[in-house]
């Protein structure tokens, strides 16, 4: 079984809720084991293979102006959100598509809300997700795929 990659993002969101841009606000971080491009910036790369879950979770780096992920997209296609998310608890997640080139990014957008008085949605366009052929010694059989990304949203499991 391959592992999930889990891909954290790290929002200051007082600064954004400033007027600042998310250059220098935002920060995704993964855990892969081959490194992603931009670690630390709102342009990573995840290296992902085909079948991988790949799970985003939210951290507000100040506690008194929290905010949540509401949504991730990929090509304009966002899967409608299965009710009114409870702050810090939703995580999306979704399976890599088997069908994309090796080599290839896809680019996506992650939609954050936070709230308060100056509650307000946030979108950071630039993260992608960087297609690695399968890795060596572990075959991974062709499957169908479904036409598009397959996002849900979840409540955590512990973790």
């Amino acid at each position: 079984m391959m592992t999930p990659l889990n891909i954290r993002v790290f929002v200051d969101v007082v600064a954004l809720l400033l007027g600042n841009s998310a250059d220098g606000n935002i920060f995704l971080f993964d855990d892969s084991l081959c490194g992603g491009q931009g670690s630390g910036t709102a342009k990573l790369a995840s290296p992902v293979w085909p079948g991988q879950l790949v799970r985003w979770s939210l951290t507000p780096l100040d506690v008194q102006a929290p905010a949540w992920l509401t949504g991730v997209s990929f090509d304009g296609n966002a899967p409608p959100a299965a009710g009114p998310p409870a702050p810090w608890a939703v995580r999306w997640e979704g399976h890599v598509p088997w069908w994309l080139a090796p080599g290839s990014r896809h680019v996506y957008r992650l939609t954050l809300v936070t709230s308060g008085l100056a509650g307000r949605t946030i979108t950071i366009d630039g993260p992608s997700l960087l297609f690695m052929p399968p890795p060596a010694g572990q075959p991974i059989p062709p499957q169908a795929s479904p036409p598009i990304w397959a996002v849900a949203q979840s409540a955590p499991t512990g973790g």
